[in-house]
């Protein structure tokens, strides 16, 4: 079980657009999996994109890690009771 909102561990990815034009976002970031965060970032340089996924990382742990982490073992609490109460069925 994890002990820690699973953002911690997505990659940033950045990607330089070749196909604009003056005053456009040059350089794109995404978190992956892709499917997981379906965010764009958009900025002038790959530092800048960086720390905008970065950014948006830090606010999710700081907000949601805490209630991740009580589901997560809430969820193993309630496994472990039916574990028990279909052992004590079976005896």
């Amino acid at each position: 079980m994890s002990t820690e909102h699973p953002i911690r561990n997505a990659e940033v990815h950045t990607f330089e657009r070749k196909d604009v034009g003056e005053g456009t976002a040059l350089w794109l970031a995404r978190l992956y999996p892709y499917n997981t965060y379906p965010i764009f970032f958009q900025g002038h340089s790959e530092d800048d994109v960086v720390a905008q996924a970065e950014s948006l990382r830090a606010e999710a742990i700081s907000k949601y890690e805490k209630a991740y982490i009580t589901k997560q073992e809430a969820k193993l609490k309630r496994k472990e009771t039916l574990i028990k109460k279909k052992e004590k069925t079976n005896d």
